[in-house]
Formats: C-alpha cells, structure tokens, sequence
C-alpha cells in the first residue's frame, strides 16, 4: 500500500479531498484569522460613567480561502464547478461538521463546513481560467491533534499538556484488586475533582468493607480458553433450537460464527447446508467453564450481537443458563422468524418444562412492503437411455439438467433486532428473579434504552434452581437458495447467512440479601472505570460490557478540564502499584 504523501504547505484537505490532487484547485495566500468572532456584552447602569463589563462570547472561526483552476474548454471548465459544488457540499443526514486540514498546520484538524461557494470569475477574458474565495467556517473554533496517551505511575503526577487550548481528559483506571473508592483530583484548585464510590473503606467497628456480591466471572468473549466446544447433543443434558455443526472464532471483542474457509465477508460457518433438511435449525455450540461453585443467589449479565444481512435468511442466536445437573434454567433468544419475516427476541426463566415466558416479540417493528423475486435451481430431468457402440446390449445413462426460476417471497419486515445488540441481566434472590433488557450501541459498546427494566418473576418451589455456567449456540436454517444444485452438487446461490456473536459474560454470587446500599467496590480487579471529561460522564468496564457509574459519583463531581502549556499536579486517592492508570486527552490549538 502506497503511503500518503504530505498535505501541500499551501493547499487544504477537506473531509478527505486535496484541494489540488483531488479538484485540481490551486490554493492562493490564505489570511488566517486570528481568534473567533467576539460579541462584546456591558450593562448600562443609569449615573454610572461607562458600562458595567458581563464579558465575551466567543463564537465560529472563519477562513476565506482563495482558488483558482485552470481548464481548456468550457466542457472540462463545467466539469470542475460541478465536481467543486459536490466535495464542499454536504447533505443534513451527512452530519453538520467536517474535518478541515490546512497545509500550513497539517498535523491539526478543524471540524466545521464552507458556507459560501461563489460565482467564478474569469481571471483574464478569452480563457477558462477562474478563481473564486471558498468561505469555511469552524463553529467550534479549537485545532484538534490526534489523540496522546500517557502512562501514569505516581500518585501526585505534575503534567503539562501539548497545545495551546482547553482540552479534556478521559482518565482510565483498571485496578489489581477490589475497590471502594477511585477519585482524581487537581492541586490548583480544590473544586476541580471527580470522585467515585465511597469515601470510607471500613464500617464504624474498624472491619474492611465486605462485598457480599462477589464476582465469579467476568469474561470479555475475546478468547476461546474459557470456553468448550461441544461437538454433538450426546455432550449435553439439555435440548437446543436445532443442532450442532459448524465452528466458531475468537475476535477482538466478541466470539463469533467463523468465517468460512473460502474467507468472504458474507458466509460463515453454521456448517454444510447439504447435510441438512429444510426447516432444521444447525450451527456451533460452546460452554463456558463452569463457576468455582453452583450458585442459589446469582446476578449475571451478557450480551449477544444479531445482525441480519440478508432479509430472506434465517439465523439466531442464543444463551442458555445450564444448572449443576446439565439442565437448562434460563434462556435468552434473538431468532429470525418463518422465511426471515422478522427478527423476534425471546426470554424464558425456569427449568425446562416449567419455564416461565418473561418476554417474546418484536421490538420497534416495522412493516415495510413485500415483494416477489426469483432464485434460479438447476434440476435434474428425465433419464434417457442409449445402447453403446458395439452393440452388445450395454447401456448408459445420460442425465439432463435444467434451470428454473422458482418465484420467493421477499418479506422486507424489520424490527430492532434485525440488528440487534442487547444485553440481559438475570438477577435470582430465593424465589424472586428480576429481568432487565437492554438495547446497547455498537459502535461504543454503551447501554442505551430499556427494552424492559426489572420485570419480575416469582418462582415456585419446583421451579427453584442453582446456577452452573451458560452455552451459547448459533444457528440458521436452509432457505430456497440453499437447495443442491444437482449438477455441480453445490448450493444454487450463497447468500449472507448472518453475524451472531456473544460479547461479554459476567456473574456475581448474591450472599445474604446482596450490597444493597451498604459500601461496597466499586470496581473488581482487572475491571476498568473510565472517568471521561469531555462527556462528563464515568462508566465501568467489566466482562466486555459498559455501564454506568454516574450513580456512584459524588455529586461534587466536576469533570475539569485541563489547558494546553500550562502544568497542572494531577493527584489520585490509589495507589499506583495496585493500579494502571492512563490518561488520554486531544490537544487542541485556539
């Protein structure tokens, strides 16, 4: 791969077009503003000489950037309008800012968009040759440099940032070992500080802090060490939505269906679809390890990814919660319906045969238009039979085949987990269970809305159950593409059979009636808090999921920023050798 070459000192590159290379714009002397626009705010005070001063407001920055292009015919000249008026313009779903680099500071990005594309104007009369000035405008007004990361290993750590702005640093604090309290805290001003958990770590007869939800499990799903694969339903004690074929693969974040052995983007390895009937659910199954101890008082969470590429295929994905005796107690689906109709999610609490339904349906579905479309099959036609040569009463058999375009139902419906992420959490005190669903993003792992919250079930005495480890089976079914194709005994088209992965798992055992509201950590060993100053907000990694801290933040909490070249003691309540801390921040020029 051939490497970039370096940004023209006197050129520009927006949204990843070079004014030269990509338009063919020669860029002249930019006169580079020198501070936003200002709005000057006084108060006039009746028998007061002057105004009273209620400061700034500090607005957009504006660069008026000249151009000019060369063309040899009115053709070639019209080309280049056009092309201009279509990389500097941009769509309200495209988004509202861009980024902007400048050859004299190449290594700084703005983010803003232009505002005015003027008429072109002949440089001399009788040729092509035009100019115009491009107006764009930065409403946040600060560079951006790619983002610094620093290792910190002092409690007292004095740092000065790179730039010459204001700049936010996201803290990230992974402990060796349980805490109650994490906090950050800068020497120049008292009230610029973020604490999280509890400001004690002993109760009033001077005894430690005691976690009664202690964690058993917090697996990220980014390995396969963990996990067993199971190669056939003889391993099990429990019945799965079909059977099991296919493999799996570890990935960054998640465990995933492999890809297939051909390594394109759109088939995964669910298994041969010739070895299958119709309407019979196959794919890879795996086990966790089981926990140190079977447990009766139990929170667990995890998540599961479905997306859906192809709208008449039929896959799913699903975590069943296995006891000490192999039996399932719980499960938890995301399944394409009926000739890939939908997507429905499905939840099920209980021991096989006396489960309860805590959810089944289509969230936010949507009912687009069907329609009808076609998948060409090759069959096999009549036999005929014909004498060899020679005569002597031997026979062979020529078999005919022939192609067919069989008419298919496109059912175009989708409701949220056609691409569904979601996390589940199963939380089991006696005989009362309590479930919470949530949609969670892709992109940055968060949770977002409910689904439902807390909905709960109480148990009778034989549907009581102790909780062992989890398995995780993915599966699809054979859809009309997937009939053989008698002549080259292959399938008559491939298709995108769909993504389905699990990406985190964690359990918490529940001794007496759990934390409550008593101290307890606020974080667990090898878990990490994020203490984010740009988005003021703290949030705890743990088994590959993200969630929130902000209720166990101090409401004195401030999330301060920091300033380009100036130094600033930065001070924490841990101690560096039983954590790793990094800090890492964009720096930004005014």
């Amino acid at each position: 791969m051939a490497e970039e070459l370096p940004l023209a000192k006197h050129s520009f590159e927006f949204d990843g077009i070079r004014a030269y290379e990509d338009l063919g714009l020669v860029v002249g002397h930019i006169n580079w503003p020198t501070g936003t626009a200002i709005t000057h705010s006084s108060q006039s005070v009746p028998g007061r000489y002057g105004e009273v001063p209620q400061g700034n407001a500090y607005g957009a920055k504006t660069w008026q950037i000249p151009v000019s292009f060369q063309t040899s015919s009115n053709e070639e000249h019209m080309e280049t309008l056009i092309n201009i008026t279509r990389a500097f313009t941009r769509r309200a779903e495209q988004g509202v800012s861009f980024p902007m680099r400048f050859g004299t500071m190449p290594d700084v990005t703005y983010y803003g968009t232009f505002t005015a594309l003027p008429e072109a104007t002949q440089i001399s009369v009788g040729t092509n040759d035009s100019q115009l000035t491009l107006t764009f405008v930065a409403d946040d007004p600060k560079g951006y440099k790619d983002p610094v990361t620093v290792k910190i290993t002092d409690s007292m750590f004095e740092y000065t940032p790179e730039g010459t702005g204001e700049i936010y640093p996201i803290f990230r604090i992974t402990p060796k070992k349980d805490m109650e309290e994490i906090g950050v805290a800068y020497g120049s001003d008292s009230t610029k500080y973020v604490d999280v958990g509890y400001d004690r770590a002993a109760d009033e007869e001077g005894n430690t802090i005691v976690d009664k939800e202690p964690v058993l499990v917090s697996d990220p799903c980014n390995g396969l060490t963990t996990w067993t694969n199971i190669a056939d339903t003889s391993q099990i004690n429990f019945k799965i939505n079909g059977v099991i074929d296919g493999s799996v693969m570890s990935n960054e974040s998640s465990i995933s269906v492999k890809r297939s052995p051909n390594n394109t983007s759109v088939m995964y390895d669910y298994g041969n679809p010739l070895k299958h009937t119709d309407g019979k659910m196959y794919g890879p199954l795996i086990m966790h390890q089981g926990l140190p101890r079977a447990v009766k008082n139990f929170e667990t969470d995890f998540r599961i990814n479905h997306v859906k590429n192809y709208s008449r295929a039929i896959s799913g994905n699903g975590v069943y919660g296995i006891d000490s005796n192999g039996k399932c107690i719980f499960k938890v689906l995301m399944q394409d319906t009926l000739q890939g109709r939908a997507t429905r999610g499905e939840i099920q609490i209980g021991p096989e045969g006396h489960s309860i339904q805590v959810y089944k349906g289509y969230k936010d579905w949507e009912n687009k238009k069907n329609y009808t479309s076609h998948v060409t099959i090759v069959k096999q036609g009549k036999a005929s039979t014909k004498n060899t040569k020679g005569g002597k009463g031997k026979a062979k058999t020529d078999v005919s085949y022939y192609q067919s375009n069989v008419d298919i139902k496109n059912f175009n419906n989708t409701s949220f987990f056609n691409s569904g992420f979601i996390q589940c959490r199963i939380r089991k005190i006696g005989l009362k269970v309590w479930v919470t669903l949530w949609k969670c993003n892709g992109k940055n792992g968060k949770k977002g809305d409910y689904i439902f919250n807390n909905r709960v079930i109480n148990l009778k005495k034989d549907q009581d159950f102790d909780f062992a480890t989890i398995a995780w089976h993915a599966n699809k079914t054979n859809i009309t593409e997937d009939k053989v194709n008698l002549e080259t005994g292959k399938v008559n088209k491939e298709y995108n059979y769909g993504w389905n992965s699990i990406t985190s798992y964690f359990v918490k055992e529940i001794l007496d009636d759990g934390n409550g509201n008593e101290p307890h950590p606020v974080v667990h060993a090898g878990d990490t808090v994020i203490i984010d100053c740009e988005r003021n907000e703290t949030s705890l990694i743990h088994g590959g999921s993200v969630d929130s801290l902000e209720k166990r933040v101090s409401l004195g909490s401030t999330y301060p920023s920091l300033w380009g070249g100036q130094s600033e003691v930065i001070g924490f309540n841990v101690d560096p050798k039983e954590v790793d801390i990094e800090m890492t921040y964009r720096p930004t020029y005014l």
